[in-house]
């Protein structure tokens, strides 16, 4: 497995923490115009997001950052935060997760895609969203909707 459909966006695996040792581990993430995660806090992780390319605006550590290709924005731990593809089109981040146990919340929630140009996506429900704040528990991470 090496990508996973989330919420529709395409996260990748890039190295992960079985390869760090259980340092860190980081993921390409394909984020569609318009999208970006729900709300949330993570309660044993920092996060840092770099831009690789398109346009993102990141609520962190209340306030507001927009950023391109080539900043990177650092999201720690007990920190609400989100971001927003603000481009009119697909954006792409490197996602620095340490510790890296986070990915098994990925693994859990997302679905596998073996290939993207013939990858039909499941429409996103209220019942996906529920199992996914339901799971989001197991890993720590408290999500607002």
């Amino acid at each position: 497995m090496k990508s996973l459909w989330v919420l529709g966006d395409v996260y990748t695996i890039k190295i992960s923490g079985d390869e760090t040792q259980g340092r860190y581990s980081i993921w390409e993430i394909e984020t569609a115009p318009n999208n970006g995660p729900l709300l949330h806090k993570h309660s044993m992780e920092d996060e840092a997001f770099y831009i690789l390319e398109g346009d993102f605006s990141f609520s962190h550590c209340s306030k507001e950052t927009k950023a391109s290709k080539g900043q990177l924005i650092y999201a720690p731990r007990a920190e609400f935060h989100t971001y927003k593809n603000i481009g009119g089109t697909v954006g792409k981040h490197l996602l620095i997760i340490t510790p890296p146990q986070f990915e098994m919340f990925f693994k859990e929630i997302g679905i596998p895609i073996e290939d993207k140009s013939s990858f039909q996506p499941p429409p996103i429900t209220a019942a996906v969203i529920d199992k996914i704040v339901k799971t989001a528990a197991k890993y720590g991470l408290e999500i607002i909707i």
